[in-house]
């Protein structure tokens, strides 16, 4: 047994009288984290890198040697046992990097750990609490799902100066559940585009942007949501929304630019985005079921998501919403749904929409590039903290102005988007212009955004109760957001700023006595944040 002992304070008689010491305690093992993450959910690395950080009130303190435990149950590790790893007594002061050299891993094996350390005093402390990981899919072969997407048969657009902004896709699947206990389930997930996850009429998870940017032709990241909660006995549906995000739609200042197919400013990365997902249904009796995306998977573009682009913005037509589009029948709710049924056609295989070649231009020049399905070379899991709602800013002001618009102040320039309240005639449209600055005579600014339009617009259902809107599948950078459309006088708590950026926690601080010193720092700060996402 390990005791953890408070300091004790010591008298020693001298000469020159009284001195009181303190005999400190060994560091506390804390901040545990593999391959850079808390607990993550996914980990392709064979040998997965351990870190964990040391807190001490004792100047000069130090470890000198460190002990890891690792095994496939927390039970084993309150015995201090270790059936996949025990690295013993280890000199040396590492606290990161620490490669796992354990037993060989499995994919989606849970893999439990904890810590101790030695101090400079060869005392050593008491365990750390525990920590997980679990294994991702580390063969392919463990993906039995199939790319889908919507039969498209549209041309490549030609036109630069009209957007293109296609709505988001409702992907949705029924399948049952044998009545028996789930130990666990979890849904892989990933697209060419973004997606977000349901689960019988529940969010699978709260992250933006999922899967991720990347380079889709070389590698594209997976998500792992644990949704062992969300299972139900007997009939179940899986759905996702997806968007054009990175792959599709329009990227960086591509559009003033000329790049893309034909110039246009998006399509960057391909034409029609696809999801791939597989649902993972672990019982305690040991059998699994497999969900995964197949053509027997149904699609539809009648959800309120009429446009969904990360630079030009979200419509989002409230009329539209069916809060039962993926709940089976026992779990559906009352009330009114779309105004017109949604219409749901078959999903297919995204290779299916067959070859799409143009001309592409980017600051290399311009050359033929292939623009249909692409199969990415690697699945990898996401390595990065998710991106999440991080903060809220309260307006500041709401000034009106001579046009019958309101510019709200949020008082930073940030990245995210904003949640509006409002309660009005159904068919009402209340349009959100997102800038950074304002002219001198007060009007919103937007000739900076490099012809990013950064708009959204609202169209309300006619709650009598009121409507919130917070956008899913945009971000854009702003202090001020002009609202038009809205019905009567907007008050301060109409808007509110929604940061959004990816969930790393920020580690220093700084202040001076010098106000424009502490101001640059902060600024400094929010620039790095709108940045991490």
């Amino acid at each position: 047994m390990h005791l953890s002992l408070p300091p004790i304070a010591v008298t020693l008689l001298l000469a020159g009288g009284a001195i009181t010491t303190t005999l400190a305690a060994p560091p506390l093992v804390t901040h545990l984290r593999c391959e850079f993450l808390e607990d993550p959910a996914a980990v392709d690395t064979p040998r997965p890198r351990l870190f964990w950080q040391l807190e001490s009130d004792e100047r000069g303190q130090r470890q000198t040697a460190w002990q890891v435990l690792v095994a496939s149950s927390p039970r084993f590790l309150r015995e201090d046992r270790a059936d996949l790893w025990d690295s013993g007594r280890v000199a040396g002061d590492d606290t990161t990097h620490i490669e796992y050299a354990g037993r060989p891993l499995a994919s989606r094996e849970r893999c439990f750990w904890k810590v101790r350390v030695w101090d400079k005093d060869g005392k050593v402390s008491r365990w750390s609490d525990v920590a997980a990981w679990t294994m991702g899919l580390l063969d392919p072969a463990d993906w039995q799902a199939e790319w889908i997407s919507y039969r498209d048969p549209a041309p490549l657009p030609t036109d630069r100066e009209r957007l293109h902004l296609p709505p988001a896709r409702f992907y949705r699947r029924a399948f049952a559940v044998p009545d028996k206990p789930v130990r666990r389930a979890t849904l892989y997930a990933t697209a060419l585009g973004i997606y977000e996850p349901w689960l019988n009429g529940r969010r699978a998870s709260e992250d933006f942007f999922a899967p991720g940017w990347t380079d889709y032709r070389r590698r594209v990241y997976y998500r792992a949501h644990e949704v062992t909660e969300l299972i139900e006995p007997g009939t179940n549906v899986v759905g996702a929304v997806v968007a054009d995000g990175w792959y599709a739609g329009y990227l960086g200042y591509g559009r003033l630019a000329g790049y893309g197919p034909h110039g246009v400013g998006r399509f960057i990365y391909g034409k029609t985005p696809a999801w791939l997902a597989q649902l993972e249904i672990e019982f305690e009796d040991g059998t699994r079921q497999v969900v995964g995306t197949d053509p027997a998977w149904e699609v539809s573009a009648d959800g309120p998501y009429r446009e969904a682009d990360l630079l030009m913005g979200e419509a989002y037509d409230a009329r539209r919403e069916d809060p039962n589009w993926c709940r089976p029948p026992a779990l559906r709710v009352p009330g009114p749904g779309p105004e017109q049924p949604w219409t749901w056609a078959p999903a297919i295989r995204a290779a299916e929409n067959g070859s799409v070649k143009a001309p592409f231009t980017d600051g290399a020049g311009t050359r033929e590039q292939e623009f249909g399905f692409v199969r990415p070379a690697v699945l990898e899991a996401y390595p990065a903290p998710p991106v999440g709602f991080i903060q809220e800013l309260p307006a500041r002001a709401v000034t009106p102005r001579p046009d019958g618009t309101y510019i709200v102040d949020l008082g930073q320039n940030f990245a995210g988007v904003v949640r509006l309240k409002v309660r009005g005639p159904a068919g009402t449209v209340v349009r959100l212009r997102h800038g950074e600055m304002l002219h001198p005579d007060g009007r919103l600014m937007t000739e900076n955004l490099r012809q990013a339009r950064a708009t959204d617009t609202y169209r309300l259902r006619g709650d009598p109760a009121g409507e919130v809107y917070v956008p899913r599948f945009t971000f854009h950078g702003f202090r001020y957001v002009e609202v038009s459309g809205y019905p009567g006088e907007p008050g301060p708590e109409a808007v509110t700023g929604v940061v959004l950026h990816s969930a790393t926690p920020l580690t220093s601080s700084f202040v001076c006595s010098d106000p424009m010193v502490n101001r640059l720092f902060q600024n400094v700060v929010w620039t790095q944040r709108a940045n991490f996402l």
